[in-house]
């Protein structure tokens, strides 16, 4: 096994799977519901989006669109690790799914050893702090 130092976001994901098979599903859910969060309010996230250059609500929403597509495969991706790890984990696309990691170990159904390994592996830092306005 590599060093921690030495892991890139594909590593660690795999690790995690590894270390926690039982939370998979729970983890693809948690994306999901990010997913369908953004996708729900996209208008309002566009309208309100004020980070420039690289992250734009361009490319963010070019991570969640690829979410969605791994969801909606006919076999949910959590029952085959290595394709959930490859799907959400590999290169631009680990930027989204550390997000929903991180916003799922805020709720109360995270496994507080799944958080605490989430947080070791992927930091607790968001990526995004997002706060939509009531017009």
């Amino acid at each position: 096994m590599k060093a921690l130092n030495k892991m890139n976001n594909l590593d660690k994901a795999g690790l995690l799977s590894k270390m926690f098979p039982e939370e998979l599903e729970n983890l693809q859910n948690a994306i999901k519901m990010q997913c369908d969060y953004f996708l729900q309010n996209e208008t309002a996230f566009r309208e309100g989006w004020y980070q420039k250059g690289f992250f734009t609500a361009e490319f963010w929403y070019r991570l969640v669109q690829n979410a969605q597509k791994g969801i909606d495969k006919n076999e949910p991706l959590w029952k085959r690790p290595n394709w959930f790890t490859d799907h959400f984990f590999d290169g631009h696309h680990s930027i989204f799914a550390i997000q929903c990691l991180i916003e799922y170990t805020e709720d109360a159904q995270c496994d507080p050893q799944l958080k605490q390994a989430i947080h070791l592996l992927f930091g607790s830092d968001k990526f995004l702090q997002i706060t939509l306005n009531d017009k």
